[in-house]
């Protein structure tokens, strides 16, 4: 059995709660489904809620690794368009009309309300309903290639509608309702029509906390059935615009579904006034030129066809804000050259343009090129937009034969191609940690040989700086990869020199026994290599020097 709506909602995910502006507009008054919804936006306020830019951060100071965590933030670069204010328009008009007629203020939509709770609770078909207004088919297809920006354009605009809104007064009366405003659905792969209505009762569940897809999405339950379910929702739940994205997979539909599909929208604008937005791409079209057109007669909506962009000044204006984003450490000016190459790889497909000058930057950084280059962008377009190209050299051709031949833009698998490239980045940090780690040891292996030559000049009673200093000398003349050996050779024979340079007669005759004990460390380095033996420890062995006690480091 199923609860009252207010008993429904006490799981709501997400809701607001109902704030009323007065309207301007004299249909739109007295209708608290409308005064709900934001005002409505001027040009200007449309053009700056559908543009965005990401936050920037420059690349100069950062490892490749981290930069490569950055450059997806390129994703939430949008430009505002001409055709973005005809769509506000269309969809602010469309959800408000779907409202007009169906006020809950009204006593016979208050009727019908009620009617689709009982008829919901019973397990009834809805009667057929009409009022006394005749009613206008509300609605509009979008149809455009993949990437072109459709999808993206309509949630941008929907996102500054809240989608579900919970009254509970109005005018000072207790008006306890819950109204969503939009619900976007994607069209299944298959086109069946219970793969759609699955997704509906999903889609409230996931909205309001109910179970609707376990009560009515049952495998024994008819299509019809779940059609009729879905009718009572519309009415109970007060959803003002449905947008059914994908469209063109009805045109896999089979046994007459895609016909059945659209008579169902058909049903839902003419019957009850939800207004139904239908997108897809130019596959679709033959199909939307059946009763769904037929059914929006009158209404003066007209379909879109969303184009790619031409390179004009609106491709200009996108591709100059995109081309801010470099983060590779050289940053590049856009010149005419990079301008046509980038509109001429992605044909004007926003979708293309901004994962080619993405992966195009991922590519510099991993190669070490650090700068975007006319090569570079040639190579990615040629390694990682093979499945698109096609369908680009035919739009490039303007034939439409060829055009024809592809139904649809192949996506751009962006995730894999920067793996592709963070696999290379990876490989190059590797290289460079290992390198790093070497010359730590060799610098330590270094150390430890430079610590125990002067320990045994400081035995024989040298002078420490002029130890280091010989030290120093020998490390020149031969190299850091100098063997013990040789550096105790070498250091020998330049503190000799020192010493015999040293005037003092004090000196002096510190001098000639030194030298004595360098010409008889010289013997000893020597035997000890004949015997194979460690030279500290035969130095040691031959009382030359003594092992320093704890207090000698004190």
């Amino acid at each position: 059995m199923l609860k009252k709506q207010e008993e429904t909602n006490n799981e709501e995910v997400s809701s607001e709660k109902a704030i009323y502006t007065e309207q301007k507009v004299w249909r739109y008054r007295g209708n608290p489904l409308i005064e709900a919804l934001p005002p409505i936006f001027e040009q200007d306020q449309v053009i700056e809620m559908m543009s965005s830019v990401p936050e920037f951060q420059h690349g100069e100071d950062l490892s490749p690794n981290q930069r490569y965590h950055l450059i997806p933030a390129i994703l939430q670069y949008y430009q505002g368009q001409i055709e973005h204010l005809d769509l506000e328009q269309r969809i602010s008009a469309c959800i408000r009309q779907s409202y007009v007629h169906r006020n809950p203020m009204d006593i016979e939509r208050t009727k019908r309300a009620y009617e689709s709770y009982r008829a919901l609770k019973e397990g009834k078909f809805l009667k057929e309903y009409s009022n006394n207004i005749n009613q206008v088919g509300i609605g509009f297809t979008i149809i455009g290639l993949s990437g072109v920006g459709k999808t993206t354009a309509i949630k941008r605009v929907l996102n500054n509608y809240t989608q579900v809104i919970k009254h509970e007064r109005y005018n000072n009366r207790l008006f306890t309702f819950t109204q969503i405003s939009w619900i976007i659905l994607d069209c299944p792969h298959d086109g069946t029509i219970k793969g759609l209505c699955a997704s509906f009762f999903s889609k409230l569940d996931s909205l309001l906390g109910s179970n609707y897809l376990y009560t009515f999405g049952r495998r024994n339950n008819s299509i019809s059935a779940m059609l009729q379910k879905i009718v009572s929702l519309c009415e109970l739940f007060g959803i003002g615009l449905l947008v059914i994205d994908e469209i063109q997979h009805l045109s896999t539909s089979k046994n007459g579904g895609a016909d059945n599909m659209l008579s169902f929208f058909v049903t839902l604008v003419n019957t009850i006034g939800v207004a139904v937005i239908l997108v897809g791409t130019n596959k679709a079209a033959p199909i939307l030129q059946k009763e769904f057109r037929q059914a929006r007669r009158g209404s003066g909506q007209g379909d879109m066809v969303w184009d790619r962009m031409r390179n004009d000044e609106t491709w200009k204006l996108f591709i100059s804000g995109l081309w801010e984003f470099q983060w590779t450490k050289k940053f590049v000016k856009l010149t005419p050259e990079l301008n046509d190459l980038i509109y001429d790889k992605s044909q004007g497909i926003v979708d293309i343009a901004i994962k080619l000058f993405m992966v195009s930057q991922i590519r510099a950084i991993s190669i070490g090129a650090e700068k975007l280059t006319v090569r570079i962008i040639n190579d990615v377009y040629k390694d990682s937009f093979k499945l698109v190209k096609p369908m680009l050299d035919a739009l490039r051709s303007g034939e439409l034969s060829q055009i024809a031949l592809y139904e649809d833009l192949a996506p751009v698998n962006f995730e894999m191609e920067f793996e592709k490239y963070r696999a290379s980045i990876n490989m190059k940090e590797k290289i460079y940690i290992q390198n790093k780690i070497q010359e730590n040891r060799a610098s330590k292996k270094q150390e430890t040989l430079l610590e125990q030559v002067r320990k045994i000049f400081i035995t024989m009673e040298y002078n420490l700086k002029d130890i280091d200093d010989a030290i120093t000398k020998s490390l020149q003349a031969e190299g850091n990869d100098i063997d013990k050996l040789t550096l105790i050779k070498n250091t020998s024979v330049y503190l000799m020199d020192v010493e015999t340079n040293k005037k003092s007669s004090l000196n002096r005759r510190k001098t000639l026994k030194r030298s004595s004990n360098s010409n008889l460390l010289l013997k000893f380095v020597e035997e000890a290599k004949e015997n194979k033996t460690p030279i500290y420890d035969y130095l040691v062995e031959k009382n030359i020097i003594r092992k320093p006690s704890s207090e000698d480091w004190r």
